[in-house]
């Protein structure tokens, strides 16, 4: 599903940088920053143009395969956030399509843009000369790879002889090297999707954590430790399980979605609040 290089143009009115979650509207050189949850979004439907993308697959695409669970509307509050972002009216859309009972689909003209294609152009170009001056060498060579290979053969039947003898070691080596390091792994190291991720803060012992290439949520700093350690202790409080980390996205139009991962166990209670409120007020912000 990676598109690394790759932008897309929508409709001729906006340059889509999945790499760096941004849309450059072209009318006017501004330069819109996405959240990762609707730049994941965006970039799953602009894969797949006048396509029908259903919830289900939105669902996977953009948080199980981040490590985490979330309830339906959070992929309607993304919608709608991506919605405002692209200026695309819900009665008359341009873009983003609402198909009921199913899912969403792309209707704007989509144009995949790879911005290596520079670099190969050149290559292509420079072929035929190579294959100009090969030519004139052809002649020069062909004594000398006759010379050459009988001596070759010998090497590479030295070379045979040592691989058979090696090879069984070094698989003897690797094999070891796995059993040592994978139990290290399950016990001292992170699960493999926190790579993926930076560090916020920790709240009443619950890290609360990002995506590396988001926005910066500094400014929601206060807001985020007050729900995360109103929500820890009342967990607390009922004896049920508190969450092991807490996935902060959005963050744009006064808008942040707080996604509270429980342990495996008890992955029935993980869930996504949203909070929609100026970060700089706490007033009912986690409400």
């Amino acid at each position: 599903m990676s598109n690394l290089g790759n932008k897309f143009v929508l409709a001729n009115k906006f340059l889509f940088d999945p790499n760096n979650n941004s849309l450059l509207e072209q009318s006017t050189e501004e330069n819109i920053r996405l959240g990762s949850n609707e730049s994941r979004i965006l970039l799953l439907l602009a894969q797949r143009p006048n396509e029908v993308v259903t919830r289900t697959e939105l669902h996977e695409y953009v948080w199980r395969e981040q490590g985490f669970e979330v309830d339906d509307s959070s992929l309607t509050q993304a919608i709608s956030t991506l919605r405002k972002l692209l200026k695309d009216p819900t009665k008359n859309p341009e873009f983003v399509k609402t198909v009921p009972k199913r899912g969403y689909q792309l209707i704007s003209t989509v144009e995949e843009y790879n911005t290596l294609a520079g670099t190969s152009a050149v290559e292509v170009e420079e072929e035929p000369e190579v294959a100009v001056n090969s030519i004139e060498s052809a002649s020069e060579e062909e004594s000398h790879i006759s010379q050459v290979a009988s001596s070759s053969s010998d090497i590479v039947a030295q070379q045979e002889t040592t691989t058979e003898n090696s090879y069984p070691a070094w698989v003897t080596y690797a094999m070891l090297a796995v059993a040592l390091i994978l139990p290290l792994l399950a016990i001292f190291g992170k699960a493999p999707e926190d790579q993926h991720f930076r560090e916020l803060g920790i709240f009443e012992d619950t890290v609360v954590l990002t995506p590396i290439n988001h926005p910066e949520l500094e400014v929601w700093l206060p807001s985020i430790e007050q729900c995360v350690s109103r929500y820890t202790n009342n967990r607390i409080a009922q004896e049920a399980s508190t969450p092991i980390k807490v996935i902060a996205t959005g963050g744009q139009n006064n808008y942040l979605v707080l996604n509270y991962i429980h342990p495996e166990n008890d992955s029935g209670s993980s869930y996504s609040q949203q909070l929609v409120s100026d970060p700089t007020s706490l007033t009912k912000v986690c409400e």
